[in-house]
């Protein structure tokens, strides 16, 4: 259906290589900041009047392994590219307003519009270059106040090496209530035994999910709730595709749902570490 769909190639940081040269084609383009043919550039939506003031509940970076890198804020750089219909779905309006102070200091929040039904918001970053790396671990504090409108939200490191495609796509499928990881070769969800339910209107809920590239493969180890983690324990083949060996970075994406209901996503301390 619509609403899982990875436009036919899976999760996609690299997304402007649906808008431009297909499946097969190239990914340099989005690592060079160049915007898919088909965005759809709406003006900013409006931050919604905050009733209630949520507490603050900030989430700690993971603890680096020996030589590991963390890369705090993400939410907050610049350069980050954006689309709808590359990611699957519709046209929507969509936004990102960075630098808030609410729910909390230094908030981003990321918003899908009123559009097609099952239409999707996706924003991507490169967040750099090292064909060395095989461990991931991303990290984020999100607050939603209308989580009901909401099919479900995606988070995904992507590497690339040596013309493999290394996705590792994470969504948590509030309609169905389970989180799924992306099998890049065979290009589906597959469930896992994780639950994923709506959280409550207005609460901070922090997230991590641990990769790792092994033996070829993309592997994804766990997923976490608020402390509580879960084991997936699930390996991918990658998918070919050409590029720079050796590039990384994230992506966030909201699906939207039958009726195209608008909400936002308030991310705070987003983190990648990785070694």
């Amino acid at each position: 259906m619509r609403r899982f769909m990875h436009a036919l190639c899976g999760g996609w940081l690299f997304a402007v290589v649906l808008c431009i040269s297909g499946c097969a084609g190239s990914v340099s383009s989005a690592f060079t900041g160049a915007e898919p043919a088909s965005i759809v550039n709406p003006g900013p939506s409006p931050t919604p009047t905050p009733v209630p003031t949520p507490t603050p509940t900030p989430v700690p970076d993971p603890t680096p392994a020996p030589g590991g890198t963390t890369i705090s804020n993400i939410e907050q750089m610049s350069g980050w590219n954006s689309c709808d219909t590359c990611s699957g779905g519709g046209v929507v309006t969509y936004s990102m307003t960075q630098g808030l102070s609410y729910p909390q200091s230094g908030s981003t929040q990321f918003s899908i519009g009123q559009g097609d039904p099952w239409s999707h918001a996706l924003w991507w970053k490169r967040l750099g270059n090292n064909p060395a790396l095989s461990h991931f671990v991303l990290s984020l504090d999100q607050y939603i106040e209308n989580p009901a409108a909401s099919w479900g939200i995606e988070y995904n490191v992507n590497q690339l090496l040596n013309g493999q495609w290394y996705k590792f796509s994470t969504q948590c499928s509030f309609g169905d209530g389970i989180w799924q990881v992306w099998d890049s070769a065979n290009k589906q969800w597959t469930r896992t035994s994780a639950p994923c339910t709506r959280p409550a209107p207005s609460k901070h809920v922090q997230l991590q999910m641990q990769y790792e590239r092994v033996n070829g493969r993309a592997h994804f180890i766990s997923i976490s709730m608020d402390g509580k983690v879960y084991s997936v324990d699930l390996s991918f083949d990658p998918q070919p595709i050409t590029g720079t060996s050796g590039d990384f970075g994230v992506h966030f994406q909201l699906n939207g749902n039958a009726t195209s209901d608008p909400y936002s996503v308030w991310v705070h301390n987003m983190s990648l570490n990785y070694w």
